[in-house]
């Protein structure tokens, strides 16, 4: 199980994926809104920045007591985490560049 360590005063707290539940957890970063939920061992993660189109962005599948295995919707597995921030930022990473936002123009040459 992974265990917090309390934080320095004015530190925030690091949320663990083990303390997601089956009630959705709301996560704001990097500008965007994620949802996770805990379902039959494994934590699924979307991106909700758009509540009209919610996202698949991976899962999260436990692995060892601190090791959660983190896989993109694509399938594609990343590097091992327990904390849910840090399994944001590594899918997000490994979306860049963003799908939802428009390409830039070709150059004509």
């Amino acid at each position: 199980m992974h265990h917090s360590v309390c934080p320095a005063p004015g530190e925030p707290r690091v949320l663990g994926l083990d303390e997601v539940t089956s009630r959705p957890t709301a996560v704001k970063c990097m500008g965007r809104t994620y949802g996770a939920t805990a379902c039959d061992g494994a934590v699924t993660l979307h991106d909700l920045t758009d509540p009209t189109k919610p996202v698949l962005f991976g899962t999260a599948h436990r692995r060892a007591p601190d090791s959660w295995e983190i896989h993109t919707a694509r399938g594609a597995q990343l590097p091992h985490t327990a904390d849910l921030l840090h399994a944001i930022a590594l899918l997000r990473q490994a979306q860049w560049p963003p799908c939802d936002q428009p390409h830039p123009p070709a150059s004509i040459t």
